[in-house]
């Protein structure tokens, strides 16, 4: 198939530009003019170049609380790649077929597009781990599907153009409480399907690192997370053209930091060693309260790091180590000028106002998932549906979940 063909129809098809092509908040939406303007005062590779990791086998699961009410599924999946595959598809077929005939039937507009997108995506297979691709594997026979539309499941998102989400990063004096926070708006299209079936997973794979992970049924890699040892990261998509094959899928090289790394340098020099595949921004934060954006493209890493007293900001530009010149994205230009006048007062309630403030869609419709993680104590306030971060935050702490050897390290 003609690979050249194949990417002129899947950018005409599936490319979703969102409100970070307004320049300034004089482009704001109706539904984005209505949030609050300022904080309020107080209350406010191939795989086999991939480095090995030392072999972490996962303990006994301590005792849990009683199951929260939590208005989006939680998922533990233990085990090699195979046992998890089979527990993900167990728990989750039904839910997991229903996003694919749903969802992805709107993503992808026709079969003959689908279909191409299918075959594209087996491209990918040769450049994932091992583990994941038994996990990939293992997921399609218990779930029912077809090898071609879960490997679909893991790479549609390389295939395909946008522009979408926003991150920000606060030290620990930038709150009253001195906790340093990271704050993430997942946004994408919905189609009135996506933003009802979040899913909360923690991963205990043997011989590696355990990392939760926002996502959805069917979704083995990761476009927000934070690990056992408060290593946490976050994407954003960048305006791109499409590719097909050349590297691993990024939803699962951000896994394979989650499941290797411990800190942001280690991340950044993983990420530098793997071969890319897709532009991105990816936010990085771990438990000492580094902070570093890496805006990833195939040939380069780079990497613009956290100042002290600032907070460090990423949307859908890679601006180098430009920290400051506003006009580009009115959500990247809010997040800097509020963060700064704001400094020292951003609490909890102060991020989540963040987070309100730079939804996307009509009335923040394609904002499907907000997130604050806080990388020391290992716990994250999540809020999913349309317009996440206008529902309240459940509190999630990750120590009651994961098992104990990163925790003590």
């Amino acid at each position: 198939m003609n690979r050249f063909v194949l990417l002129l129809i899947l950018c005409s098809a599936t490319a979703f530009p969102l409100a970070c092509d307004k320049a300034s908040p004089a482009g704001v939406t109706q539904s984005q003019s209505n949030r609050p303007t300022t904080i309020p005062a107080v209350s406010v590779a191939p795989s086999t170049t991939a480095p090995a990791v030392a072999n972490v086998t996962p303990a006994p699961a301590p005792a849990l609380a009683a199951p929260q009410n939590y208005p989006f599924r939680v998922v533990e999946l233990r085990g090699d790649g195979t046992q998890m595959g089979e527990q993900h598809g167990k728990a989750l077929g039904k839910p997991m077929k229903l996003l694919f005939d749903k969802f992805l039937s709107q993503y992808l507009p026709s079969p003959k597009v689908r279909f191409m997108a299918m075959v594209a995506a087996m491209g990918f297979e040769p450049k994932i781990l091992p583990e994941h691709r038994e996990e990939i594997q293992a997921l399609a026979k218990a779930s029912g599907m077809s090898l071609g539309d879960a490997m679909l499941g893991q790479c549609f998102l390389d295939l395909t153009p946008m522009m979408a989400c926003s991150t920000v990063t606060l030290p620990a004096d930038a709150s009253p409480d001195h906790v340093a926070r990271f704050g993430r708006n997942l946004d994408f299209p919905s189609f009135n399907v996506a933003d009802k079936y979040s899913v909360l997973f923690i991963y205990h794979p043997a011989g590696r690192y355990q990392f939760a992970a926002i996502g959805w049924p069917g979704l083995t890699g990761v476009l927000s997370g934070m690990n056992e040892y408060g290593l946490c990261l976050a994407n954003m998509e960048v305006s791109r053209s499409a590719g097909t094959g050349n590297g691993m899928p990024y939803i699962l090289m951000y896994r394979m930091v989650l499941e290797r790394c411990k800190t942001v340098d280690e991340a950044i020099d993983l990420l530098q060693k793997t071969p890319r595949q897709t532009p991105n921004n990816l936010m990085l934060m771990d438990a000492a309260g580094n902070r570093a954006v890496c805006e990833i493209t195939p040939q380069s890493v780079v990497v613009r790091r956290g100042e002290p007293g600032a907070a460090l900001i990423s949307t859908n530009h890679q601006r180098g180590q430009d920290y400051d010149t506003a006009g580009r994205c009115w959500r990247f230009d809010y997040l800097h000028a509020t963060t700064a006048a704001e400094y020292g007062k951003i609490d909890l309630p102060g991020v989540e106002a963040l987070l309100a403030h730079v939804v996307q869609g009509d009335d923040g419709d394609f904002t499907l998932q907000s997130i604050v993680f806080e990388p020391s104590t290992r716990v994250l306030y999540l809020t999913t549906g349309s317009d996440a971060p206008s529902k309240p935050f459940a509190r999630i702490d990750l120590k009651g979940y994961f098992d104990w050897k990163g925790l003590r390290d």
